[in-house]
């Protein structure tokens, strides 16, 4: 190949890389923002929050402050001096108007004609539902960011966020000596009096997993729990989502019988274990105390 050739072939390859040099070391823009349906133009200054869950996600990654309205479903002590606009499904909308609201945080309850009615008024709706994985539950939390915070500012804060949230969680496990005999669990709660519980692919699961303790429905196909199942595995710990399914385990023919009812079954309420904010670290370690109680006799 004669010089001029490979002349003109160095220069075409420096071309080709400076080219892909610059669009590499481009800046994303921060907005517009488009998570689903949902296009935000400009960073929010006021938002107001429906779903208890998705105030417990915005408050980790810190931007709660840009507060301004909750539903009453958002029950957390941190969260009482910001003003109501009412129930989670069908919020007043005009009290939301009130707020100053660029955008509204919301599940998928939210009432269809209401969401019309919400973005008439000009007000984005941005509807999660909850994670069920944490690969699921880091990219809502990336999606939360970039809302509040833009592609980039934003979605760097939520990945720091949902990181430091699961090395916690890590470290809280591993400060308790777990024993040699690994402990079975579960949890249970009723739904429209149908006994249900936290199967695989579920957040109430994972929380579980982070006990090091084994659920006992983990690998179960359905959320309607098996009373064989339940019998033949004898949890050594049974969670409960409310004192009504204490009193159904306890009054039930099939289920009365199992060896942790009274002195190892608890209640955590079914809003709590689904939460996915700071809330999931008070739920873990409520979860390990009774779990392993000899580990915290001197706390």
């Amino acid at each position: 190949m004669s010089k001029k050739i490979i002349s003109v072939v160095l220069a075409l390859l420096i071309i080709t890389i400076s080219a892909f040099g610059f669009s590499g070391c481009s800046q994303e823009s921060e907005y517009p923002v488009t998570v689903g349906s949902a296009t935000v133009g400009a960073e929010p200054n006021s938002i107001v929050v429906l779903s208890k869950n998705l105030a417990d996600i915005i408050s980790c990654i810190g931007y709660d402050i840009k507060m301004t309205g909750r539903s009453d479903a958002v029950t957390q002590k941190g969260f009482s001096v910001v003003p109501s606009v009412g129930d989670e499904a069908t919020p007043d909308v005009q009290a939301i108007a009130n707020t100053g609201a660029d955008i509204v945080f919301a599940e998928s309850n939210l009432d269809s004609d209401v969401k019309a009615q919400i973005e008439e008024k000009g007000i984005t709706v941005a509807v999660f539902d909850d994670a069920q994985t944490l690969k699921q539950l880091k990219s809502m939390y990336e999606k939360i960011g970039s809302i509040l915070g833009g592609n980039v500012t934003g979605k760097k804060k939520a990945d720091e966020a949902s990181k430091e949230l699961y090395d916690t969680m890590k470290e809280v496990k591993d400060a308790v000596i777990m024993d040699s005999v690994v402990k079975t669990v579960c949890y249970v709660y009723l739904e429209d009096d149908v006994l249900k519980t936290m199967n695989n692919g579920s957040w109430g699961s994972a929380m579980l997993n982070y006990t090091g303790a084994t659920n006992v429905f983990k690998q179960a196909e359905s959320n309607i729990v098996d009373n064989e199942t339940f019998l033949l595995s004898n949890p050594d710990c049974i969670f409960c989502g409310d004192e009504k399914t204490v009193e159904y385990l306890k009054n039930s023919i099939e289920l009365r019988d199992l060896d942790a009812l009274d002195e190892n079954t608890f209640v955590i309420p079914y809003e709590d274990i689904t939460m996915q904010g700071y809330t999931a670290l008070d739920v873990l370690e409520n979860l390990l105390k009774n779990i392993y109680p000899e580990q915290f006799r001197d706390q």
